[in-house]
């Protein structure tokens, strides 16, 4: 399938362009079958809960953009979960398949239907590095933080040689932008977030990132940074 995310307003937040339910669950079937996938949905599976414990978090929560639903089980443990996803596709099979998330809406990521401070939680993995273009990362970013009342839990590629490597070598069905440390810091100061700790999915070998971050008036805690960085 094509990529489906679009320049400006239009972004998707989902990247892949599902025209039916079938082809949702053909995807939640067939994502992480491999063993070395199945490896890293684990590993991401880990680390997400690792920060929710680690950090106390729970209450409300906005996952966005939701795909067929992966982390709904994982989410509802800490609080009651709502989904969003510019896929109506999306939207129905997690409602059918997963059947946690109290309430849906089809909703654009820098355009979200809700109010300031919603949510306890704004929680988004694999949009941001389908996101080529920085202001547009920020723009994102920069709502997350308005219908957030605190924290936003969120993944994006770092620089990783080995990674970028590979994907130069094997030809890969979607485009990725991978930023720099340094990048990174600019565009979540400039959504007025802070970043509280950097968590590696495979250190040395892959650049996927998850990022717990936290609007300004949240109370500073140290940055931490797992092995790898």
């Amino acid at each position: 399938m094509r990529p489906g995310l679009c320049a400006g307003v239009s972004a998707r937040l989902a990247y892949r362009s599902w025209r039916n339910l079938e082809q949702v669950e053909r995807y939640a079937q067939k994502r992480y079958r491999h063993w070395d996938q199945r490896w890293l949905h684990r590993r991401e599976q880990q680390l997400v809960a690792g920060l929710f414990e680690s950090y106390q978090l729970g209450g409300s929560i906005l996952d966005v953009p939701v795909g067929y639903g992966r982390f709904q089980r994982l989410l509802a443990r800490y609080g009651p979960v709502q989904a969003a996803d510019a896929n109506i596709f999306a939207l129905r099979y997690q409602r059918s398949s997963q059947g946690l998330a109290r309430g849906s809406t089809a909703a654009l990521a820098e355009a979200l239907p809700y109010r300031d401070h919603s949510f306890d939680l704004v929680f988004s993995l694999r949009l941001l590095q389908h996101i080529h273009q920085r202001d547009q990362r920020v723009a994102i970013l920069k709502e997350f933080r308005r219908v957030s009342r605190g924290w936003v839990l969120a993944s994006l590629y770092l620089r990783a040689a080995l990674h970028d490597l590979h994907r130069r070598i094997v030809r890969q069905p979607s485009r990725i932008t991978m930023i720099s440390r340094k990048e990174l810091a600019e565009e979540v100061q400039a959504a007025g977030l802070q970043l509280l700790q950097i968590r590696s999915v495979a250190p040395g070998v892959h650049g996927h990132r998850i990022c717990l971050l936290a609007a300004e008036e949240t109370p500073q805690v140290p940055l931490q940074a797992s092995a790898g960085q």
